[in-house]
């Protein structure tokens, strides 16, 4: 099992990864087309989502707790549309996560837990000065959990008493990059990826427009290959 990518090198499918965000919905815009053709050919997903996302409002007097049910809630629904295995939600706070020992452990957790080949997760490392700091946290601490954390049995060396295995991952796929090097055709999962960012009711609103602009950013990402749709990531080899 092969999926295109625009350097030409063919990446296989893997048996099982995970997706580590930082909201829900995350894993909606970045990855759900490549993540639902993956489990159609076979592949376990799961999510792993460091926050639930409670903030995610301009309402000055909602019901925080309210809103984090909600979310995780959407959040549950778009995986099950998609085939995901399951959802794990760290629930950290929203918007203040921080790269730190503690978050790269946790982090490492999930690896060992999981034993991913692939790790889809944030590129940490934009130029355009607009990325929620959360995400950058989220990608930058998930690069450092994968190599070296989970693999070194001298780190976190508890979680290996408690029964978890040390695990090299073998790749990461970044998303939202603004230097990607491949891009993974999507053009028979587009509907699947638009159905399932409509299960995010809470955050916006799903008419035409937003449907053509989504559409738009997934014809852009095929770097001018020969299929219709896909989704964009940076590729690191570990």
């Amino acid at each position: 099992m092969t999926a295109e990518l625009k350097t030409n090198i063919e990446i296989e499918i893997p048996r099982r990864a995970i997706a580590v965000t930082a909201h829900p919905d995350d894993t909606e815009f970045g990855c759900s087309g490549t993540v639902a053709r993956w489990v159609k050919a076979g592949c376990e997903i799961h999510y792993v989502v460091l926050t639930s996302g409670d903030k995610g409002t301009e309402d000055p007097h909602a019901d925080l707790e309210e809103l984090r049910l909600t979310r995780e809630a959407e959040q549950v629904a778009a995986a099950e549309y998609l085939g995901v295995a399951g959802c794990t939600f760290l629930r950290l706070n929203d918007g203040e996560l921080v790269n730190s020992l503690e978050l790269r452990g946790l982090i490492a957790r999930e690896i060992r837990r999981f034993q991913p080949e692939v790790i889809f997760t944030w590129d940490p490392l934009t130029r355009n000065y607009r990325m929620h700091p959360d995400h950058r946290v989220c990608g930058q601490a998930t690069l450092e959990a994968a190599f070296p954390a989970a693999m070194m049995p001298h780190s976190y060396p508890e979680q290996l008493k408690e029964g978890l295995k040390v695990h090299r991952t073998k790749k990461l796929l970044l998303f939202g990059s603004d230097i990607p090097d491949c891009s993974i055709d999507i053009s028979d999962w587009m509907d699947l990826k638009l159905g399932s960012m409509k299960l995010h009711a809470s955050q916006f609103n799903y008419d035409e427009k937003f449907e053509e602009r989504m559409r738009k950013r997934a014809s852009d990402a095929t770097q001018d290959l020969p299929f219709k749709y896909a989704e964009s990531f940076k590729l690191v080899e570990l």
